[in-house]
């Protein structure tokens, strides 16, 4: 029994104090509520005069009007963001870090060819490279636009189409240019992207300090690219030796620290100044490499890489190839062999020629011992032989020459 009474009063009193809270924090809600609409009393026109004062004196009517109040901000934001027609508007700064640090964000730029290179653009670096095009609003033909209701939506569509199909699927796009609202509006109704505005364009983000650069296109070659990684670099190995002389300063005030790894250091830097052409292959190859690397890395999917270098090897091929044709297009033909003769110089030495026969000698006559003698012995004398000309066999040994050549030639 007396158990049983403990209990109960144990649980009376925690339904006191559980009742006691509750009439303490509604006390103190509705007092705040009342406070609330004493505070948009000022705030409100006079038309809701009467509303308020009931609401000081009604704690739920000033909970209600507390809400509404709370609540009409944020409707007019969502209704702003409804009939903007894109998601909104962000300074360079953000753009600028948007660009570093999200893989989705993209810049895309209106401005025209000649408004770029006198004006410049974006100097976008490292992570931000590759991440901005440009996508001008191109009006179209004037046979077209006057076959086209409304030739000002068919333009920005197309300009549209051309952001999509410059970026990924889901991502931030950041227009900037005098198209820039009308191009994300309609970027927002292609769907698939979100589309913002730099505010205050190209002239914003030059004034906020951020990097520009005075050429009218973001595409950069390879030694740019190079330069930059290696300027780059330089920056973070200065900051680090930078923090690295201060935290030894620092050891060296407070403690005595080892002299080796310092004196180490500057050896090898008197090594590199005196081998400085081994120095600047070696920083070139590091260089490269971390380019490289940077690369591969910034490539969301393996299959854009291996695109890409497909597109690079291929190019590459072509070009070669093409270079072969030119070359093989613009050589002469080859000169026919012409068959050695014996006039030239060259080739087997010509056979030795034959002399002439000798005329046969005359025989020697004695002298007659009288007339009768002289008509006994006196001969008719033979008629000589016609003598071949020296001149007609060296032409029939040449012919002779000639022709065993050619049929040489000919089996070859």
């Amino acid at each position: 029994g007396d158990a049983a009474g403990a209990v109960g009063s144990a649980a009376s009193q925690a339904a006191g104090a559980v009742s006691g809270a509750a009439t303490a924090a509604t006390d103190a809600v509705n007092a705040a509520a009342i406070g609330a609409v004493k505070g948009l009393e000022a705030v409100l026109p006079p038309e809701f005069a009467d509303l308020v004062a009931q609401a000081e004196v009604d704690a739920d009517k000033a909970a209600s009007l507390v809400a509404v109040a709370a609540a009409v901000p944020a409707t007019f934001f969502v209704l702003g963001l409804v009939t903007k027609g894109y998601a909104g508007d962000k300074n360079a700064f953000a753009v600028d870090e948007a660009l570093r640090a999200d893989k989705r964000a993209f810049l895309i730029d209106t401005r025209s060819e000649d408004a770029r290179r006198n004006e410049g653009s974006p100097d976008l670096r490292g992570k931000q490279r590759g991440k901005a095009a440009v996508v001008e609003v191109s009006p179209l033909a004037s046979s077209t636009r006057g076959a086209v209701r409304n030739a000002r939506k068919v333009e920005l569509e197309i300009a549209a189409m051309k952001v999509k199909a410059s970026t990924k699927g889901g991502a931030r796009v950041y227009v900037m240019g005098p198209d820039a609202t009308d191009l994300a509006k309609a970027i927002t109704a292609l769907g698939g992207r979100r589309a913002f505005v730099l505010k205050g364009g190209f002239d914003a983000w030059r004034s906020s300090g951020l990097k520009t650069r005075m050429k009218g296109s973001y595409d950069k070659s390879i030694v740019e690219v190079f330069g930059e990684d290696t300027s780059a670099a330089a920056t973070q190995i200065t900051q680090k030796v930078t923090s690295q002389i201060g935290t030894v300063r620092t050891q060296i005030s407070s403690e005595p620290v080892s002299a080796a790894p310092y004196l180490g250091g500057l050896a090898l830097v008197t090594l590199a100044a005196l081998n400085y052409e081994t120095a600047l292959q070696y920083a070139g190859v590091i260089g490269l490499g971390s380019t490289l690397v940077n690369k591969i890395l910034s490539y969301e999917n393996p299959l854009d890489l291996f695109e890409d270098v497909k597109d690079t090897v291929g190019g590459v091929a072509g070009a070669i190839g093409s270079a072969s044709s030119a070359a093989a297009a613009a050589a002469p033909p080859p000169a026919k062999k012409k068959a050695v003769s014996k006039e030239d110089g060259y080739g087997p030495a010509p056979e030795p020629k034959k002399a002439a026969p000798a005329p046969a000698p005359k025989p020697v006559a004695k002298a007659p011992e009288s007339f009768a003698e002289v008509e006994e012995e006196v001969e008719p004398e033979p008629e000589p032989e016609p003598e071949v000309e020296e001149e007609e066999v060296v032409e029939e040994e040449a012919a002779e020459e000639e022709a065993a050549e050619e049929e040489a030639a000919e089996e070859e």
